[in-house]
């Protein structure tokens, strides 16, 4: 198991990842997350989330991303207009993973404007 620490505790086991806030910004984040994944699952390019409860996110665990190409960003940012804000660094590698068949998948995607901007 692995561990990493921001607004959020991220629990990284071999087959899923929780993620526990630890904030009332990452609280934010996780219940974003679920509103996200409610409305855009069936783009195919957001981590697969298998529950969210009390603000905790249970998602499956995909290999981490070498790099993003600017193709995918704008892919996603035209699929999904509530990604297409100043604040929110969709470039960063450790946000996005690798599905089996080598595409890319977001694997953090709980920001928002109004979170972006809270601190």
């Amino acid at each position: 198991m692995k561990i990493k620490v921001s607004t959020r505790v991220v629990l990284l086991f071999k087959n899923i990842v929780i993620k526990i806030p630890i904030s009332y910004r990452g609280y934010l984040q996780c219940k974003n997350e679920k509103f996200i994944w409610d409305k855009y699952k069936d783009t195919g390019m957001l981590a697969e989330l298998h529950s969210e409860r009390f603000g905790i996110i249970v998602m499956k665990r995909y290999n981490s991303a070498n790099r993003v190409p600017d193709y995918v960003v704008k892919g996603l940012k035209s699929k999904i207009s509530e990604f297409d804000i100043p604040n929110c660094d969709l470039y960063r590698k450790d946000n996005w993973g690798m599905t089996e068949n080598l595409g890319h998948i977001l694997i953090d995607y709980g920001i928002n404007e109004k979170i972006s901007k809270m601190y």
